[in-house]
């Protein structure tokens, strides 16, 4: 077959672990609707198990996320006995409990990555996340920063905070981080009753190449997890891995590098990572609640190797709308989580494409969005 376009690996990469539904924060966007703890959240015990499960079928990294991670007494035990079978791991948090301790102790344990969110300038961040607490974000990212771990600020743009994107960079050069990355805004879970502060494919265009544009200027790495950012950076002469770097150096014109794009080939939700949820259920990616299995019940590999809704998102020739005849079609791939979200249907167009403008169209027109009105199944249970 030769070299599989987009890439698909044998086992996840990477497992993005949402660790508890518990947080302190009551943030308007939360696709987890992150509150308290569910009865059902994997007891210590079954969590160091789904460890040794991922561990066994090649897993190379394990990224924390929540809810609020920090928030379970567990964390540093469970992160522990990642770290015993030679994964790596990361954090993502709303950075409130970043202690200089709690900083010491992860740096100790080997967390190579704490991505902290940042939703905006002080009256933003607090009305976006419901709660005053700016000044604590600022000192967590400020103790994140006096470590060696590298740090990034994410902020989930919408139109609450889209003009404030150039100040925010700013102000993330001047802590010191390593990392902006610009989140795409998904109507799941919290974010559903949000859903009108989305911002229009054009405003997206926009910001994905403005945010291009200043690669290599800045003295941090600026990322997105918008696919289409992949196919913006093209244009400026750089291949973009999403979720995890810009190459650092103009590579040469697109044509050259065109092939490496397509290699890693937008998101790499379903090709190269799947998420875990609290209670050990498997989901396509953080933001798409289709239940493929339970990691303490079911086959790990043979989920990964078979599910029908993970094969779903890998065959792109199936897209529906411009996604699935565009020539960016293996460089970007659309985002299947936004796709479901407003369609239920992960094969749909992502409607937040200036290719897909008749998508977006639908959605100003008021027409019903089956995934927005009412629950769905597609492949899968739906649990937001």
């Amino acid at each position: 077959r030769g070299v599989e376009r987009p890439f698909t690996a044998s086992a996840p990469f990477l497992i993005v672990w949402n660790f508890t539904d518990a947080c302190n924060l009551r943030c308007k966007h939360c696709y987890q609707r992150a509150d308290k703890p569910k009865p059902d959240e994997l007891s210590t015990r079954d969590a160091l198990r789904a460890v040794d499960i991922m561990a066994d079928a090649g897993v190379a990294y394990v990224a924390f996320s929540g809810g609020e991670p920090l928030m379970r007494s567990d964390f540093f035990k469970v992160a522990e006995r990642v770290v015993e079978h030679d994964m790596g791991f990361s954090l993502a948090t709303n950075g409130t409990l970043l202690t200089r301790e709690t900083v010491k102790r992860l740096e100790e344990l080997g967390c190579e990555f704490i991505q902290i969110s940042l939703d905006g300038l002080r009256e933003t961040h607090n009305r976006f996340r419901g709660v005053n607490c700016y000044d604590r974000v600022i000192e967590g990212i400020r103790n994140a920063v006096e470590s060696r771990m590298a740090v990034g600020i994410s902020t989930c743009v919408t139109r609450y905070n889209l003009h404030e994107i150039d100040e925010l960079i700013d102000l993330a050069e001047r802590l010191g981080v390593d990392i902006f990355m610009h989140y795409n805004f998904i109507p799941t879970g919290r974010g559903r009753e949000i859903v009108e502060m989305d911002i229009t494919p054009e405003e997206r265009e926009e910001l994905l190449n403005h945010l291009a544009s200043q690669i290599g200027s800045r003295h941090l790495s600026i990322l997105s997890t918008a696919p289409q950012y992949a196919r913006v950076c093209l244009g400026y002469g750089y291949v973009s891995l999403t979720h995890f770097d810009t190459f650092g150096q103009q590579l040469g014109k697109a044509e050259e590098i065109g092939f490496l794009a397509e290699f890693i080939g937008g998101c790499g939700a379903g090709r190269l990572y799947m998420a875990l949820q609290p209670n050990g259920d498997l989901t396509p990616c953080v933001f798409i609640p289709i239940r493929i299995g339970n990691i303490l019940i079911d086959d790990f590999l043979e989920l990964w190797r078979s599910s029908d809704i993970l094969n779903r998102i890998r065959d792109r020739r199936s897209f529906k709308g411009y996604c699935g005849r565009c020539p960016w079609r293996e460089v970007c791939g659309g985002c299947r989580a936004r796709a479901y979200a407003y369609f239920g249907d992960v094969q749909e167009a992502d409607p937040g494409c200036p290719l897909n403008m008749d998508r977006w169209r639908m959605i100003e027109e008021g027409i019903p969005s089956p995934r927005l009105e009412a629950e769905v199944k597609v492949g899968g249970d739906s649990f937001d």
